[in-house]
């Protein structure tokens, strides 16, 4: 069996000029169990309390130097000392001496010759109402901690509801827009144009509803309550069908976007609705911070026992703080406060680590400022029937890096 600790001996300092009370004092306190420490003056007395921190001050009235009440005065002045308990010890009997002790904040009085009884009773009696005001003060810290956390998560919920509510709006502006333009000029548009704004209306749409799938979606495979329909498909197809997507956006705003996933790779197991949203999500994020004239590529190519897809943009990178933490909620928005946001609420990047490691997958990012990113996404050959988020994984765990 392990040993177990021993119990803390409760540390008592003994201030009083005569050796005889402190080493009477000191027989009693010390063959009762309690741990004791001597000082001879005021100044040695104040100079030990800072150093062994006790837990009890038996302080004698009448001493050369300073005082025992200007002692227990400059003790109980102080916020570290505040509630240190003090018994002062007196040979003093007029009641204008225990007045002045009890307006300076003593705790209580042991009147000289000492008597052990009397000692050992007050010296119990006062370190259960200690022991009572620390516990107050230890939850009353707890209470402020936690005050301090609520508040803070609050901000931040607030802040974050702020963004997720601004980044819909966005596609929802677009949808709006585009409508009203169709409406306006519906007489004089000719088809070019109305394909364009359809194009654009749609793209806005899939935006919407990707965004609004993620934030449904991340809390269901966080809870591990996301089964996958798992089912055979060419991670190609996949990729081509979200470029075409891309097809026409890219060609209006000058960004070249190609698919180099081989055909000939081999065909993944996994659930083909929440890959191709993966995909969505890598290709609109390296589309949005792409500028015009810049490139978005997708690779693909098989390691081993591992699908490895890799999307590559020419953008404006990642800040190198941003990176540990890219993939967890929110953190975009956070971190990049007080600087020019660049990137949304974060909650696409989350759905996708949350959507990659359900399928016992790994992703990762590796990025430079001004020279664009690359988000690696490693699917194994054969996922587990009815694969989910794995044991202790989170949207906030670290991702791994191959």
């Amino acid at each position: 069996m392990p040993d177990l600790e021993a119990p803390r001996l409760t540390p008592i300092l003994v201030v009083d000029d005569d050796q005889r009370n402190v080493r009477l004092m000191e027989s009693i306190l010390r063959s009762n169990g309690y741990l004791v420490s001597k000082a001879f003056d005021g100044e040695e007395a104040l100079r030990l309390v800072d150093a062994e921190k006790p837990d009890l001050v038996l302080l004698d009235v009448m001493m050369p130097k300073m005082s025992g009440f200007e002692v227990c005065q400059r003790l109980k002045g102080r916020y570290e000392t505040r509630l240190l308990p003090v018994i002062m010890v007196t040979a003093l009997n007029a009641l204008e001496d225990k007045v002045q002790a009890l307006e300076i904040g003593a705790d209580d009085f042991l009147s000289k010759p000492i008597n052990k009884v009397e000692l050992l009773a007050k010296v119990r009696a006062t370190l259960r109402v200690k022991s009572l005001q620390d516990e107050v003060e230890r939850q009353k810290h707890q209470l402020e901690e936690r005050n301090q956390e609520l508040v803070r998560m609050q901000g931040f919920k607030e802040s974050m509801t702020q963004m997720v509510v601004h980044d819909l709006k966005n596609p929802l502006a677009g949808i709006m827009g585009n409508i009203q333009l169709m409406q306006i000029q519906r007489t004089q548009m000719n088809e070019a144009r109305l394909e364009e704004l359809l194009s654009r209306t749609q793209e806005s749409s899939r935006q919407l509803m990707r965004m609004i799938l993620n934030i449904l979606d991340i809390g269901k495979l966080e809870e591990r309550k996301m089964p996958l329909r798992l089912e055979e498909a060419s991670l190609h197809q996949i990729v081509q069908e979200n470029v075409g997507e891309l097809t026409s956006l890219s060609a209006r705003d000058g960004i070249h976007v190609e698919n180099r996933v081989a055909v000939d790779l081999p065909k993944l197991r996994v659930d083909r609705e929440l890959v191709g949203r993966v995909v969505a999500n890598l290709l609109n994020n390296a589309f949005k911070h792409t500028p015009s004239g810049g490139q978005v590529v997708i690779e693909g190519r098989q390691d081993d026992q591992e699908v490895i897809l890799a999307v590559r943009d020419t953008g404006e990178g990642i800040p190198e703080d941003l990176l540990p933490y890219i993939f967890e909620k929110f953190v975009a928005g956070e971190a990049m406060s007080g600087r020019r946001r660049m990137y949304d609420s974060g909650l696409g990047l989350t759905f996708c680590k949350l959507a990659v490691q359900s399928h016992q997958g790994r992703i990762w990012v590796e990025s430079q400022p001004g020279r664009g990113t690359s988000v690696f996404v490693a699917l194994p050959l054969r996922a587990s029937e009815g694969g989910s988020l794995p044991e202790g994984a989170s949207a906030t765990s670290k991702t791994s890096a191959a």
